[in-house]
């Protein structure tokens, strides 16, 4: 009886703690305007907790992909058409926002420098 009595509280804690960490994730929005290659400087850095649901907003000025390779994102934008993408931010850890435009793929330039960094922490 003790043993059904502590499996039933433990799992109310498990329920609630799970419950609990939805109602602190958050909807992020962030707006990626692609221009020659590059994006402003407050949108460099995109900072959210694991959890959270990210919305990315994204154009460029040319045809070219977008990726994250941890998170098997790949966006592939045609100038001035907004491209909208949704995903859960599910591991924590810095990770590289790549922009390849059409003009550089096949020719072996390929992870130089980042377009922008995704930073995901631990809730």
């Amino acid at each position: 009886m003790k043993f059904i009595d502590l499996f039933r509280r433990c799992l109310l804690c498990l329920l609630i703690c799970g419950f609990s960490s939805q109602l602190y994730a958050e909807d992020r929005l962030f707006n990626i305007d692609i221009q020659g290659g590059k994006i402003s400087q407050s949108e460099k850095l995109m900072r959210v907790k694991k959890g959270d649901q990210i919305t990315w907003r994204v154009k460029s000025d040319t045809e070219g992909e977008l990726h994250i390779h941890a998170y098997q994102i790949d966006l592939t934008l045609i100038p001035g058409v907004q491209k909208v993408h949704t995903f859960n931010a599910f591991a924590t850890g810095r990770f590289r926002v790549e922009w390849h435009p059409e003009s550089e793929r096949g020719k072996g330039i390929h992870h130089q420098e980042s377009l922008a960094l995704l930073e995901v922490f631990p809730k």
